[in-house]
């Protein structure tokens, strides 16, 4: 007992005197002066309007001298951000840690420009009212940004707007601000549409997702460090645990002086922002027509999508940088409707990735711990850096010009193009035949059909393109034992490597038991050693098969247009065949000699938790004859592949 009470004596010593150096020597940005006298960071409010104050932190070079000029880069996010530092993250300060959030923000400061962080209307630091996401007054918010950065001493009146997922969207919205300093835009895995690509996509929803999401956004705006702390777990902390996430961060960063007032009021304005979970998540709410309240009315999700904003973003023509991953939710299909959609002028880089643009997502399994670096260009920062001083900085003002760089799995290549789809692009049809197969003649019989009872337990895991969006990794791993929980077609190895590149489609004719239900499409590479190999899938609810025409749509789609709209609901005659049409979310893929496609359907994914029908369990026929062919359309480009070694699979060209 004595030992142990040493033991904890020692430990408590030791703490007490991280603390002390701690708070000692830890760096305080917010006391120190640049070269020309302006604080090097400091937190005010802007008045938005008489409910809303908008907390921004403003980032000066330590070099800035009195007199100098310099463009500035901003940041607007809705989570999250800027905490107060607890006793270990500022001891661990003082031993040279920073997070990777002041990484980024040190690099641009190293590299000239000015950094303007600011918080969403109605979240964490800001307050006022928050009716729904990416609303006007983030809009509003951003361009009151700009125009007080243009005002300083220190601008150049040339500004750049960036950011990551939901500040990549705003990122975007920026444009439409129109203000004449704003430059380029450098917007990360954006939505072009959340409903379809995150929130509900194929009108089914990520019941999953939504849930974590919720928690995520609550935590942020009630101030709650540990509720944060519970959902980065997975589970309730424990007392240690807890003692841990304090000694990290005391919760969200507040102002000093007469601001506190606002940042207390701002936490009572967000008891009153509506719960994510209800407003999103409810069955009633799984269409793009459905409303919800905002600031002067209601709004629908097409309302508050990026291309409701067509006209104003292309009377800006402000540059546009995107980067986004193959394999982040639907994402990269809404980047690339954006560049079908858009007359602007834009660059896009499609990486071999999920969420995380950093981490490279091995479809294959074979190539562990590499990152996703193309051959001639740099670390995402560096080249987002780059990208802003040839607009921001001196020298004439220019256009992007409009291409796509894109990697393509299997072959390990970049390739650029200034098309979409890629110029050479031709479908291939391969119909559903007997045993479960895939070929290329079309069924002569009247009446071949497959039965399928739905699994309910099918899943694509916890680590799946939909849950990487909560910063998850993106893996899949070998899916033949999951492959036999679903309805299958594989085809004939194949005689020669075939590249896939684009949105795959397919058309099924199936009759269901029930009125509702839920189809999970995916694409798969069988190896000739049998394993299985994900690499992209659709989804559909089948009361939203409705075809629509796509001159009718709001924006350019990719492959098959379904309006997710309540008013074109169609619920299923059980019994009767009926078409339920599924375009693939885009992928770039060269499937080698002597493997085969596979077309793998599930009824249900447990991983994204939203359950149609509600009740009982469909038995579906899918139709594979004469009359009623189901079928896989298939982009294939055609090139010179002679040169392309099997052992490819086994090598890399990333460096």
């Amino acid at each position: 007992m004595v030992i142990v009470g040493w033991i904890i004596a020692g430990l408590a010593v030791l703490i007490i005197a991280l603390l002390v150096v701690g708070l000692l020597f830890t760096p305080n940005y917010a006391r120190k002066k640049t070269l020309g006298g302006y604080p090097v960071n400091h937190n005010r409010y802007l008045s938005l309007n008489e409910k809303t104050k908008v907390w921004i932190s403003v980032w000066l070079p330590p070099r800035l001298k009195s007199g100098e000029k310099i463009p500035a880069l901003l940041r607007m996010e809705r989570y999250i951000e800027e905490t107060e530092d607890g006793w270990l993250t500022k001891a661990a300060g003082f031993y040279g840690y920073k997070d990777s959030g002041l990484k980024t923000t040190l690099e641009i400061l190293e590299q000239g420009f000015a950094f303007v962080f600011v918080q969403s209307p109605g979240s964490c630091q800001s307050s006022g009212p928050r009716y729904s996401d990416y609303s006007p007054d983030e809009i509003n918010a951003i361009g009151l940004a700009i125009d007080w950065v243009s005002n300083q001493p220190w601008s150049n009146r040339k500004a750049g707007v960036h950011g990551g997922s939901y500040s990549g969207t705003t990122a975007e919205m920026s444009c439409t601000t129109l203000r004449p300093e704003l430059k380029a835009v450098y917007p990360m895995k954006p939505d072009f549409d959340a409903f379809r690509s995150v929130v509900n996509p194929g009108g089914l929803g990520s019941g999953a997702f939504i849930h974590d999401w919720a928690r995520l956004i609550r935590a942020g705006d009630m101030d709650d460090i540990l509720g944060l702390g519970e959902l980065m777990q997975g589970h309730p902390l424990s007392f240690p645990e807890k003692l841990m996430f304090r000694a990290l961060s005391t919760g969200l960063k507040r102002p000093k002086g007469a601001d506190l007032a606002i940042f207390r009021q701002a936490i009572q304005d967000h008891r009153s922002n509506p719960d994510v979970e209800k407003l999103y998540g409810g069955l009633e709410n799984k269409y793009l027509d459905t409303t919800f309240p905002v600031a002067n009315g209601a709004a629908s999700w097409e309302d508050i999508a990026l291309y409701s904003y067509k006209n104003p973003i292309e009377k800006a023509q402000v540059n546009s940088y995107n980067r986004s991953g193959w394999v982040d939710a639907g994402t990269t299909e809404g980047v690339l409707e954006k560049f079908l959609t858009f007359d602007t002028p834009q660059r896009i880089v499609i990486a071999p990735t999920g969420h995380r643009l950093g981490e490279f997502v091995d479809l294959y399994g074979i190539h562990p711990g590499l990152s996703p670096r193309e051959p001639g260009f740099k670390n995402p920062n560096t080249e987002m850096l780059d990208y802003f001083a040839q607009h921001l900085k001196d020298g004439p003002e220019f256009k992007e010009q409009r291409r796509i760089t894109y990697f393509t799995y299997g072959a390990n290549t970049w390739n650029e193009t200034d098309a979409w789809p890629p110029k050479g692009t031709q479908v291939q049809t391969l119909y559903f035949g007997e045993d479960r197969s895939l070929v290329h003649a079309k069924p002569v019989t009247p009446d071949g059909y497959d039965p399928y009872t739905v699994d309910f337990t099918a899943s694509t895991g916890a680590e799946n393109r939909w849950m990487g969006q909560m910063g998850r990794p993106v893996k899949y791993g070998d899916r033949r034992m999951e492959d036999e929980k679903l309805m299958h077609y594989t085809s004939a190895p194949l005689e020669a490597a075939l590249e896939i590149t684009e949105s795959p489609t397919v058309p099924l004719q199936v009759a269901s038991t029930h009125t509702d239900g839920a189809f999970h499409v995916y694409l798969e590479d069988v190896a000739p050693d049998g394993r299985v190999t994900y690499l992209t899938e659709g989804l559909l609810r089948a009361s939203h098969r409705k075809i629509g025409d796509p001159k009718t749509a709001p924006y350019v789609p990719l492959g098959v247009y379904h309006s997710l709209r309540k008013v074109d609901v169609q619920p299923l005659v059980p019994g009767e065949v009926a078409e339920i049409s599924i375009t693939l979310y885009p992928i770039s893929v060269l499937i080698f000699t002597g493997h085969r496609i596979r077309l793998a359907i599930a009824g249900h994914d447990a991983a994204l938790k939203t359950r149609y029908p509600l009740n009982g369990i469909p038995e579906l026929r899918f139709q594979r004859n004469s009359v009623q062919a189901s079928c896989l359309l298939l982009p294939v480009i055609r090139k010179d592949i002679q040169s392309i070694k099997e052992e490819k699979h086994e090598q890399t060209c990333l460096n």
